[in-house]
């Protein structure tokens, strides 16, 4: 009786790993750990990305961002203080954003006193007020624009006056402007311009008084 060998498992082709396409396990493993990482990471950025909006919704506030208005008090004070002649102080009330407030020399040389505020229109008004002013002066203060010819009357702390009417480009700071003095204010050369229209200049002008 001859005896059966064993059957035996055919050897699979050279090359063959046994894994499904022929893809070799340790490749899968690393394509695997790959995957991985780079899910990972996505994961880290989005959360990250999350944690950075929320902080800063936490900690944005809109009135910070906008430019703190200035103090006006002291600086009036001040220039009252140092200025040889009455100064003109506008009040215009709570709806009125103060802007900018300086005296000092930066115009043509001139000591100048000058502020300026936001109106209740949002529009631009402006005061500069100065002895002595020149040519130069002027130009610098109403760059851009020229005497009509006419004259506006406006409010003084002294009562109505004419005050000589400037027009400049449209949206510049000197699209409406209008000059008074020396004689009309004890000395000095008072300019009020903006992008302003006449009734809020007049409504600004009237709450002006002059401090010395």
């Amino acid at each position: 009786m001859s005896e059966t060998s064993p059957t035996r498992a055919a050897a699979p082709p050279q090359g063959d790993t046994g894994a499904p396409g022929g893809e070799a396990p340790e490749d899968r493993r690393r394509k695997r750990l790959a995957s991985y990482t780079v899910r990972n990471m996505v994961w880290s950025m989005l959360l990250v990305t999350l944690f950075v909006l929320a902080w800063w919704s936490m900690t944005y506030s809109n009135e910070g961002s906008q430019r703190q208005a200035p103090e006006t008090t002291q600086t009036t004070a001040y220039v009252v203080e140092q200025a040889e002649w009455p100064v003109w102080v506008p009040d215009p009330g709570d709806e009125w954003v103060p802007t900018v407030v300086w005296y000092d020399a930066r115009v043509a040389g001139v000591p100048t006193w000058h502020i300026s505020y936001t109106s209740p229109e949002g529009e631009y008004v402006a005061l500069h007020q100065a002895a002595d002013v020149t040519q130069d002066w002027l130009e610098q203060v109403l760059a851009g624009a020229e005497a009509t010819g006419a004259d506006v009357a406006l409010p003084t702390p002294a009562g109505a006056r004419p005050w000589q009417e400037w027009q400049g480009p449209e949206g510049g700071n000197a699209e409406n402007g209008y000059l008074l003095g020396p004689e009309e204010t004890g000395g000095t050369t008072v300019v009020v311009h903006g992008t302003a229209q006449t009734d809020e200049v007049e409504d600004f002008l009237g709450s002006v008084s002059a401090r010395d």
